[in-house]
């Protein structure tokens, strides 16, 4: 029913009819019908202060209207949500799993305002702000190519993420030299 009602929105408004056209009439009254529905949905939807001012509007106005008010702030909002996402580093000694699911948080809310970064963009942003500790995971996922959504990029993490812990427990070391890489397993 409310995809119809979108329609009375969408669509230019329809001309009273002369009335010796019987259809004519009866079809405008049902869009008569239909605006009104359409408005007290969205009146319904408002908070009381923002129903007085628009109760006297027809739909079309009503969404007009409402996207100049509300168009600069989700302009704002979708700036400060970028700064974060943009600004984001992840410490050295916190947890991957939180940290990532929050920027993906800030991905999805970019993307509801309107702000579509795509899934390679969005993967490489994450792996760019993550910690020294998750170099060669971004190696690995970048030379095998990997193609998955962000939430197994996640879960990857987090396996990687465990698996360094348990690697550090075991003792293994990293020696970095001059000249070449040496692991040396402590037992």
């Amino acid at each position: 029913m409310h995809e119809k009602l979108i329609d009375v929105i969408d669509k230019t408004a329809k001309e009273v009819p002369d009335d010796d056209d019987d259809d004519a009439t009866k079809i405008y009254q049902k869009y008569l019908e239909e605006c009104l529905t359409t408005k007290c949905i969205i009146l319904a939807s408002m908070s009381s202060e923002l129903q007085r001012k628009h109760q006297d509007m027809d739909p079309t106005a009503i969404i007009e209207y409402l996207k100049k008010m509300f168009g600069t702030q989700s302009r704002l909002t979708r700036y400060h949500l970028s700064k974060a996402f943009f600004g984001s580093k992840l410490a050295g000694d916190s947890p991957v799993g939180p940290y990532v699911n929050h920027m993906i948080d800030l991905i999805e809310e970019l993307e509801k305002l309107g702000c579509k970064l795509g899934k390679e963009l969005s993967q490489y942003l994450i792996l760019q702000s993550l910690s020294e500790s998750f170099l060669q995971f971004v190696i690995n996922f970048n030379m095998h190519k990997m193609d998955c959504d962000l939430h197994k990029m996640l879960n990857m993490l987090i396996d990687y993420e465990n698996q360094l812990a348990s690697e550090k427990k075991k003792g293994t070391v990293m020696l970095v030299g001059n000249s070449s890489t040496w692991l040396k397993a402590i037992d």
